[in-house]
């Protein structure tokens, strides 16, 4: 399945980090777009005048971002962001870092697909009603392979055998529509619903003192400015590494930009293309929606 879908024009666009990056059983899905950073956001070294240079460390560390409104499944809560910082590790002569573009997944199709009554594919509209409709079990013993051949089986293991049986582009619509994300996308569509389009004031962070990730509350400055005054009440540290990030936006006529900066302006971008609209149906019509290649 493609994984990072940019598009021509800014969007917004369902955005799910693999559970490889993630520990066990835990998932974050939320709506971007991935069109701010042209992708992912990495952290650029910053221009520090000498006494700066004196009260930190000699080394920067490298962190991924993503802004946007992210469901996180083990706080069960929202979030306006992700940051995790990037390590390396080296296995059997492999540096491996911890993470990559790739272990964002995107969804670039404007509806679902169901199985009929003769065994075809039908297309349909993702809507409340049809999350779910789409069952990987049937479709495989449609195909003749027994209960035991995927039974208990995981995710990807189910994925790569409808793989071999279904196009690529109707695989990405049949997982859209499957009870695969079905609980996920429910999950964010009730707090979206819930909460509305509010700033949670919350990220999800994952670093070499959080290996496992945490939500880490966020106070927010009013300002707009390069050196904003956004901290963290409970890591005091943390809140001037983060507050020091700085990402290069892509975005209109592009700018270097911080945590907080862009936080309010993927906010504002999703108010805006959502129109302050926050039905289930409304927020699943605009990620799901055609758009061009």
């Amino acid at each position: 399945m493609q994984r990072v879908y940019i598009p021509i024009k800014r969007s917004l666009q369902l955005v799910e980090i693999q559970e490889s990056v993630l520990p066990e059983d835990e998932w974050l899905i939320g709506i971007s777009d991935l069109g701010y950073f042209n992708g992912i956001g990495y952290s650029m070294p910053r221009v520090r005048t000498d006494f700066e240079r004196q009260n930190m460390s000699s080394q920067e560390n490298l962190y991924a971002f993503l802004p946007g409104l992210f469901y996180c499944s083990s706080q069960q809560t929202s979030v306006d962001a992700v940051l995790i910082e990037v390590t390396e590790r080296t296995l059997s002569g492999v540096v491996l870092p911890s993470f990559r573009p790739e272990d964002v997944r995107t969804f670039d199709v404007g509806g679902g697909i169901k199985l009929g009554e003769n065994g075809g594919i039908n297309p349909i509209e993702i809507t409340h009603d049809t999350l779910g409709s789409f069952e990987a079990e049937s479709f495989l013993k449609d195909s003749g392979l027994s209960y035991d051949t995927f039974n208990y089986k995981r995710e990807i293991q189910i994925a790569s055998s409808l793989a071999k049986r279904i196009p690529l582009s109707e695989l990405k619509r049949a997982y859209v529509s499957s009870s695969f994300l079905q609980s996920k996308l429910k999950k964010l569509l009730d707090d979206i619903e819930f909460y509305e389009l509010t700033k949670r004031n919350r990220v999800y962070l994952r670093n070499q003192k959080h290996p496992y990730g945490t939500i880490v509350e966020v106070l927010y400055s009013d300002e707009q400015e390069l050196d904003s005054s956004m901290h963290f009440p409970d890591e005091v540290d943390l809140g001037e590494e983060v507050s020091n990030l700085l990402f290069s936006k892509l975005a209109d006529e592009g700018e270097e930009i911080n945590v907080e900066g862009a936080i309010n302006d993927m906010r504002a971008f999703i108010t805006s293309e959502l129109q302050g609209s926050i039905s289930r149906q409304d927020v699943m019509s605009k990620l799901f929606e055609e758009r061009e290649k």
